[in-house]
């Protein structure tokens, strides 16, 4: 597949994919989303002991996207670092992982988005132990696919192999195969309301 071809192939799975998730009910999204917090706490659980250092960087769901809530107030009682992304101020495509240590320091953008102030302290990459990475579509083999505006992209090109990356999406977002760059790094494990797909024993 050449790279237009690519790139039609993406746009049409992302305008296929936003419109079932914008056609989500709160209710429907908000039953999901627990299942798949309760899912997360398990895995982090198991995968980072309490002893092991690093946090997790999660991010503030949007519209109809998976909500984490639950699960962050969870990582704070057990005194895990949380770190979330920022974006006001930064270059256009650039983000930056802030520690967030309560929902009082989130602001909104300019469109409605989430996010922390200006005074967040900056994560540096070497101190995640973990990403959750949210998407509009995944496969089994960890492929993801995103919002197009390539912020996550660059975020995870600074991060460390040993970074666990887990995929957090809808059941329904499963896809058979996504179109994926040679840039692309794919997810370890993916988290849904249906189950915890190993995508490393997928490749």
């Amino acid at each position: 597949m050449n790279d237009l071809a690519e790139q039609q192939a993406k746009r049409a799975l992302r305008q296929e994919f936003l419109q079932r998730r914008r056609q989500l009910s709160a209710a429907e999204a908000a039953a999901a989303s627990a299942e798949i917090c309760r899912r997360l706490s398990a895995c982090l659980a198991e995968r980072l002991r309490p002893e092991q250092p690093g946090a997790v960087f999660s991010y503030l769901a949007y519209g109809r996207e998976v909500d984490l809530a639950a699960l962050h107030q969870e990582l704070w009682r057990q005194g895990r670092p949380l770190a979330v992304p920022r974006t006001q101020g930064l270059p256009a495509g650039i983000m930056q992982a802030v520690y967030l240590r309560s929902e009082d320091e989130l602001t909104r953008t300019e469109r409605g988005i989430a996010e922390p102030s200006a005074a967040a302290e900056p994560c540096p990459p070497e101190a995640l132990a973990a990403v959750l990475l949210p998407g509009v579509a995944f496969d089994a083999q960890g492929g993801r696919l995103g919002q197009g505006g390539g912020y996550y992209d660059r975020f995870l090109a600074r991060l460390s192999p040993q970074t666990l990356l887990i995929g957090v999406a809808y059941d329904w977002q499963l896809a058979p195969t996504l179109p994926q760059a040679a840039w692309d790094r794919p997810v370890q494990l993916l988290a849904t309301d249906k189950r915890l797909l190993d995508c490393a024993t997928k490749c």
